[in-house]
Order: structure tokens, then sequence, then C-alpha cells
């Protein structure tokens, strides 16, 4: 993600993934991460006007597939899933 307006203290990410048996969230990088049942949500420090902030995680679940997200949101801006 970019930050594209003002500096800000702290950044929020939620991902969702809908209809997943037993998602559980295993681990995170460049990030702090809590799980609300299908909802992950990730949180970092500040991010300076243009600066950008990337994260990742790790999932399991029962049962066959990915565990594909099936969309996002974020405090104050724009996301997709691709």
């Amino acid at each position: 993600m970019r930050n594209t307006g003002r500096a800000v203290a702290s950044w929020s990410v939620t991902v969702r993934h809908s209809d997943q048996d037993n998602l559980r969230l295993l681990g995170t990088w460049n990030a702090r991460g809590s799980q609300s049942g299908d909802n992950l949500t990730f949180t970092g420090g500040p991010l300076a006007p243009g600066a950008s902030a990337s994260f990742g995680y790790q999932v399991s679940k029962s049962g066959r597939g990915n565990a594909r997200p099936s969309g996002c949101s974020v405090v104050g801006g724009t996301c997709g899933v691709s």
C-alpha cells in the first residue's frame, strides 16, 4: 500500500476470507495480525506521505483448495484482492 495523503501514526487493513472451514492465522510479517472469524486485520506503524508498506501472512484451513481472500478494506483508502 502507498500513503497518498498526510503522515499517519498507524495503518490498518482487513482481509476477508469468506466460507473457509476452520480458518486460522498462522503468522504475519511486516505487520501485526489478529483474527475475528473469517476476517484478518493487519496493522502497522507510521507511514509518511508517499511512503509504502507491504505485509504478508500465512493461514491454514480445513478441506481442499486454497484459502483465497474474498475482499479487503483499508481505513481512509481503497484496496483490492488479486
